[in-house]
């Protein structure tokens, strides 16, 4: 059955890839459902994202629109190619929840990292008698008085 709410950990980066499992008594025909090496194709109750009943159902183009393409390990505002070593089909609820709770934040810290570092070079390579006096996070104290 397709759970998009019951999601478990996205720390598993193998490909969600669709396969045959093997022939068995109980079932006449090879089960066709989400699976990898991994539990990235259960949800956290164990149960398979695509029921095999429902797959049995769905045409190719059905299952193919259940899943999208993450760029992975290099991601497109890294500079990474839109190549087929660069792409791995991820479930499309999974794929979500990744780019909302992995991706963004990261892109937002590269981002802010490298402005801080754009601003540190624009400084250092600053001659050092037309640079800004650094201003200090801590107030001035006073000098005492008698």
């Amino acid at each position: 059955m397709v759970r998009a709410a019951e999601v478990h950990s996205l720390k598993s980066n193998r490909p969600i890839t669709l396969a045959t499992k093997p022939w068995s008594e109980e079932s006449p025909e090879p089960v066709c459902e989400a699976s990898s090496s991994s539990s990235a194709d259960q949800d956290k109750d164990g149960e398979p994202l695509i029921d095999w009943e429902h797959a049995k159902l769905m045409s190719a183009e059905q299952i193919n629109s259940l899943f999208d393409w993450d760029h992975y390990p290099i991601r497109v505002e890294a500079g990474g190619p839109t190549e087929p070593w660069n792409l791995m089909p991820r479930f499309k609820p999974l794929h979500r929840i990744k780019t909302a709770k992995v991706d963004i934040p990261e892109i937002a810290k590269i981002k802010r990292i490298t402005k801080a570092e754009e601003a540190f070079r624009r400084r250092l390579l600053t001659p050092p008698p037309d640079r800004e006096p650094r201003k200090s996070k801590w107030p001035k104290r006073p000098m005492r008085r008698k």
